[in-house]
This record gives C-alpha cells, sequence and structure tokens, in this order.
C-alpha cells in the first residue's frame, strides 16, 4: 500500500500550488480579504443569531467566557435578534448536535458563531466536528497555510504536525480575511467558526460587522416605584395583548429611585408605543427614557 503523505509533502504541494479550497481571493471593504464560494450573506429584516461557547475550560470554570456577552451587545446594536446560547465541552458528537440545532433555529438566513477549539491541540476538534455536522470533509487550505507559514517564519518558527491542522479546514466553506490576523474566519452553511481568544473573536467579528445588520430595534424603559408583585398581573395582560414586542422586567435589587424598570423593546416602532401606552395605563410609571 502506498505510504501516506508526510506533512513536508503537504506543505510544499500546498504553498506551491496555492489551489484554493474556495473559489478566489477578492477585496472587499473594511480592510478584509474574502474567498469566497457560492454562497452568499445575506442582511435580513429580522435576522437571528445564535452562539456556540465550546470548551471543557469554560464549562469547569477555569476560564471566564467574555465573548458572548460582547457578542450579544454587538449584535443588538445591529438590529440582529440573538435567539440561543449554548455551552458544551470538546465532544466531537455534542458540537455537532449543538450547532444543527442553534442553524435549524436561527433558519436559512440566519447566523450561528462558535467559539473555541480551533488551536493545534488534541481537543480542539471543531473544524472537525462541524465538517461532520454537514457532511464534509477536512483539507488543508493553501491561503490561510501561506498566511500562517509567514507569520510564523516572522518568530523564525516553523509549520509542523500540530499548526497545520489549524489549516485544515472543512471543504467547500467560505474563508474570511482580517489584516490584523493571520486566523481565518471559516464559514460552513452560515455556522461562523472563530477562536476562543476574546482579542481575536472580537477583532474579526468586528472586521466583518457589515454583514450581520437586520431592522433596527427600538426601546423604551420605563421606571416605577411599584414593586413586581404588584405590577406583574396588570404587565402580564399588556405582554398578551402585544405579543409583536418583547416586553420585560427588572428589579433593581437595592433601594434607590425606582423599583422596577420595565423594557419594552421591538423592531416595528408604532407596535412599542402602543404597547408603552398600554403600559402607562396599567402601572404607575414614574419616568421613562426613548433608546
Amino acid at each position: 500500500p502506498a505510504s501516506p503523505p508526510t506533512m513536508k509533502s503537504m506543505l510544499a504541494s500546498s504553498v506551491s500550488s496555492l489551489r484554493l479550497t474556495g473559489r478566489h481571493l477578492a477585496r472587499v471593504p473594511r480592510r478584509c480579504s474574502q474567498i469566497t464560494c457560492s454562497r452568499t450573506f445575506c442582511s435580513h429584516s429580522e435576522m437571528q443569531a445564535a452562539a456556540l461557547i465550546i470548551g471543557d475550560e469554560v464549562l469547569s470554570g477555569s476560564v471566564v467566557d467574555t465573548n458572548s456577552p460582547w457578542l450579544c451587545k454587538l449584535l443588538h446594536a445591529r438590529g440582529v435578534d440573538m435567539v440561543r446560547m449554548e455551552f458544551v465541552r470538546d465532544r466531537k458528537e455534542e458540537i455537532q448536535e449543538s450547532v444543527l440545532r442553534l442553524k435549524s433555529m436561527v433558519g436559512q438566513n440566519g447566523i450561528v458563531f462558535t467559539s473555541g477549539g480551533i488551536g493545534p491541540t488534541h481537543d480542539d476538534i471543531t473544524y472537525d466536528a462541524i465538517a461532520s455536522a454537514f457532511g464534509r470533509k477536512l483539507s488543508v487550505h493553501s491561503e490561510t497555510l501561506k498566511r500562517m507559514k509567514a507569520h510564523y517564519d516572522t518568530k523564525g518558527l516553523e509549520v509542523n504536525e500540530s499548526r497545520l491542522r489549524m489549516a485544515t479546514l472543512p471543504e467547500d466553506c467560505d474563508v474570511l480575511f482580517c489584516e490584523d490576523t493571520w486566523v481565518p474566519l471559516v464559514v460552513v452553511e452560515g455556522v461562523h467558526i472563530l477562536p476562543g481568544i476574546p482579542r481575536l473573536f472580537q477583532t474579526m467579528v468586528s472586521a466583518q460587522k457589515h454583514r450581520f445588520e437586520g431592522a433596527q430595534f427600538h426601546a423604551v424603559s420605563l421606571f416605577t416605584s411599584v414593586g413586581e408583585g404588584i405590577l406583574a398581573e396588570p404587565l402580564s395582560a399588556v405582554a398578551k395583548k402585544h405579543a409583536g414586542v418583547r416586553i420585560g422586567s427588572y428589579p433593581k435589587g437595592v433601594e434607590g429611585d425606582y423599583k422596577v424598570k420595565i423594557m419594552v423593546e421591538g423592531h416595528d416602532s408604532e407596535l412599542v408605543r402602543a404597547a408603552v401606552a398600554d403600559v402607562e395605563l396599567a402601572v404607575t410609571i414614574d419616568s421613562k427614557e426613548e433608546h
């Protein structure tokens, strides 16, 4: 039987041929390059998103996840509904199950973000898991390998077998690059695969944020000195009447100028205003703020 290819032969072949797993390299705005395939990234009036945080270290409490709250704030400011967040261990089957569930939830035009598991060690299995979830194989991505090699050359290091794992990506994917890092943002069926390191995660998402845009949110905060136990019933009636908006009640928890903040939020400003008017009729409101 034929001997399997060595790392050196894979490296030489990939660098010399520069055969891209995607389609072609093209310039796009915001200081990024993109290797595109036939799929497109579409804005949607009510775009939905979900996130999958991967890593035993997060679930054990050894590492605190800061990517998810940062991502939620960025997407909300851009009119994107974050509808689900899940945390999983470094287990291939669990990653597969979660990513397919989340993708089904957000729909064809929705976005799923993953954080973690794309490094060079044995427990970095995110690329493999997501490729398997969508029935794809893994192969060395030449442009990623080229950029990685240039990065490590400046440090006097070589691309060894372990580092090569970071350039072995699901086939037929979109690959997005930023000037600030060689690390690729790999996209498979709307699933955006990102590193868990906050600096890289935030840099890479920020560079592509023009792709994530939905209808603007309209929100009004109403402040009351009435406790939740008293306002719960009338507020529930208002919420039931105005199903097209979100109405939330948030107790302050400490003594101050109000006891509860009521948030009314939605994509349709008229629906929000109508709901606010009914809240003001149902509950004694001391002040309010529009966002």
